[in-house]
């Protein structure tokens, strides 16, 4: 066994053991979609967020997170998958989600806690343990706010393939998982080395090539149509987009497209055959926490600005902010029909906040439509 592969073995195990489920490792060299992701960004699919162009160049190699970068340690962390993935109804050999009345949130939000807060805490010992095994070079852990191609990166080490819905999957776990890095100046991956070293607790094997075969399901299934091709994604017509990333109004042409969705949207996920034959592995810092008051819209319109402060500083829901999930009750209500809510529709039609004010008062126009309340 070669002197890399060794460490390869000592890295992995103490990653396992500190609970990741996979680890993979690739040299760090130019992301091989770079070219893709450049031409994503030309059509214009990124939507508004500018700080991928901004800084498009620094996602061509990892030398620009980490100089002298020699080789990427690729990790994944299972999440709980959504709970309507085995509610899916196929036929005709198209698969369908059925017409819930209920709103929801994407299932990554369910934790308590911002993934990215403790997975770099999580992180942390495994740096420790690099910086003891190889005191002259650096390593850095980094997650998905940096500039790093991840998944074609997770690909190449073999962790899983880049499925039609742009997500990595993988045979074991499908894809509700999060991807973390750690970019070190140790040389731990020969260019042309078969990937056989992949590891994890769950005897996972190396993946080289797609396993969607001619399954469209996550295509089919998009509400927004939001895959103008398989491997593509249009931001501008994304869910998830619209109810995280996006900052003010939402369109009106829009809103109806968000359905049930109050934060983020699983749907390509949900109906993924991978998904349903998923084995659970769950890491303990995701377990689901407060799901139903999350998902449900009348909390989100009731929510004052202290509690939203102290209930949500450090989580997946702060990013978008306490408007921005007023926004998004709002036009949810509307799409479910939700005629309890209209009292609180109401009262936000005096909000002072004028874009909140002006979308209350669009969704109490639009609750003369909703089913009378009886009893």
């Amino acid at each position: 066994m070669l002197l890399h592969q060794i460490a390869q073995k000592q890295i992995t195990d103490f990653a396992t053991g500190q609970g990741f489920h996979a680890v993979g490792f690739v040299p760090a060299q130019d992301a091989t979609r770079f070219q893709a992701f450049c031409s994503w960004l030309d059509r214009g699919f990124s939507a508004s967020m500018s700080y991928l162009q901004n800084r498009k160049e620094a996602y061509r190699n990892p030398h620009s997170v980490l100089p002298n970068c020699q080789t990427v340690i690729v990790l994944t962390l299972p999440y709980q998958g959504h709970p309507w993935t085995h509610s899916v109804i196929k036929k005709n050999q198209q698969r369908y989600l059925p017409d819930h009345k209920q709103s929801t949130i994407g299932s990554y939000a369910s934790a308590k806690e911002d993934y990215h807060h403790w997975i770099r805490r999580k992180l942390k010992p495994l740096v420790r343990e690099m910086q003891r095994m190889f005191p002259n070079c650096q390593s850095r852990a980094v997650v998905d706010t940096t500039p790093l191609l991840e998944r074609d990166f997770a690909e190449q080490a073999g962790l899983g393939w880049i499925g039609k819905n742009t997500m990595l999957l993988n045979r074991r776990i499908g894809s509700y998982f999060f991807l973390c890095e750690i970019l070190t100046q140790a040389k731990l991956s020969d260019p042309l080395e078969d990937h056989d070293h992949v590891s994890s607790r769950s005897n996972l094997s190396p993946l080289r090539t797609s396993h969607c075969g001619k399954c469209t399901a996550c295509l089919d299934a998009c509400p927004t149509e939001a895959f103008p091709e398989p491997y593509v994604l249009d931001a501008n017509k994304c869910i998830s987009y619209w109810t995280i990333e996006h900052r003010g109004p939402i369109p009106e042409s829009i809103r109806a497209s968000l359905g049930p969705w109050l934060f983020g949207c699983d749907v390509c996920q949900i109906v993924c055959p991978w998904n349903r034959k998923a084995q659970a592995v769950v890491s303990p810092e995701i377990q689901p926490d407060g799901v139903q008051r999350k998902s449900e819209c009348i909390h989100w319109l009731t929510i004052e600005k202290e509690e939203f402060d102290e209930l949500y500083r450090d989580t997946p829901f702060w990013r978008t902010g306490f408007l921005g999930m007023k926004r998004n009750a709002l036009i949810v209500a509307v799409n479910l029909k939700l005629t309890q809510a209209i009292p609180q529709i109401a009262r936000l039609a005096n909000d002072p906040d004028a874009d909140i004010k002006q979308l209350a008062l669009w969704a109490l126009e639009m609750s003369k439509q909703f089913p009378m309340q009886t009893g």
